[in-house]
């Protein structure tokens, strides 16, 4: 079961039934689905069917928007219970707490950390405003890693497409940078990736390029980052914001039907800005940053609360 939300701006599909994902974003002026839709969003096959938390977090993943606590990136073990790939808040059932026109309010608890979550989602003329609260429900100290994963798509972005950002640096993956550049390489994002055609931008791979990246944007000169995925050939971006003090680091994430094997078998294209709490990996790499970690700390009975928001920018 699915809600929707609208305003004169956008239709903003939700999904409370597996972790209040924001499905998709339709951009009202001109029909134009935004978010990437992935090729598991259909799978019949049990979630339990693989075994593994990689497995059963990608069964049924539908692309879109997902905010992901108290884990993200691969399981881990964390005060002493194992921590499933990409965490538990985005499987998690969620209560409706209240739905209306433009503004839902939904619920979780999880088990795998003491933490109730809330979400408040809000469409008006101006864009898309996500409020996510995590509450420590322990009297002691937790802590969790915490990503926001949205992930746009076609028909909305193509071979013409640009990301502009103020990120003073990519880091790419120590592991797994994909095909676009070497691993654990930082530098400015437009001498790392192919520069776009505007001042601080960087152009994207269009859909069946097989190109792929994965690393981070950080050193952001903002309080307030921005990233805008520009559309020329649709006349009109996504401009997606949040606080640095919240998510000090956004996580890249390039597929432009590249993966050869499971899970996309070159069937995915995404295009995803993911502000995060932490660097992808584990330990410090060759550059000399450092990846992973327990995240944020929330005391014992307090809350992290973080905002997000997307609006739509006109292209001249």
């Amino acid at each position: 079961m699915t809600i929707t939300l609208s305003s004169s701006m956008f239709e903003v599909v939700v999904a409370p039934e597996r972790g209040a994902d924001i499905v998709q974003i339709v951009d009202r002026a001109t029909g134009i689905p935004t978010l990437s839709v992935s090729p598991t969003a259909d799978a019949t096959t049990p979630p339990a069917f693989g075994g593994d938390s990689m497995t059963r977090w990608t069964t049924g993943y539908p692309g879109g928007w997902q905010f992901l606590t108290p884990n993200a990136g691969p399981e881990r073990v964390h005060d002493g219970v194992l921590q499933g790939y990409h965490g538990e808040s985005a499987l998690s059932t969620w209560r409706v707490l209240e739905h209306g026109e433009s503004s839902a309010e939904l619920t979780a608890r999880l088990i795998t950390a003491p933490f109730e979550l809330h979400r408040r989602i809000d469409v008006d003329d101006d864009g898309l405003t996500v409020v996510d609260t995590v509450r420590n429900l322990s009297d002691d100290d937790a802590s969790a890693r915490m990503l926001q994963h949205p992930a746009f798509g076609t028909p909305f972005l193509d071979a013409h497409s640009y990301l502009a950002t103020d990120a003073g640096a990519l880091l790419t993956d120590a592991a797994a940078p994909g095909t676009l550049t070497g691993a654990d390489v930082a530098g400015r994002p437009d001498t790392i990736l192919a520069a776009g055609p505007v001042a601080s931008s960087v152009a994207l791979p269009g859909p069946g390029s097989r190109q792929a990246l994965f690393g981070a944007l950080t050193d952001f000169a903002s309080p307030e980052p921005a990233v805008l995925f520009a559309s020329p050939t649709h006349g009109f971006g996504m401009e997606l914001s949040w606080q640095r003090e919240d998510y000090p680091v956004a996580w890249l994430w390039i597929e432009a039907n590249a993966g050869t094997g499971w899970p996309w078998f070159r069937r995915m294209y995404a295009m995803a800005v993911e502000p995060g709490n932490v660097l992808p990996g584990e330990g410090v790499s060759s550059s000399g940053r450092t990846r992973g970690g327990d995240g944020t700390v929330i005391a014992g009975g307090g809350e992290f609360v973080s905002t997000v928001r997307v609006r739509r920018v006109a292209l001249s």
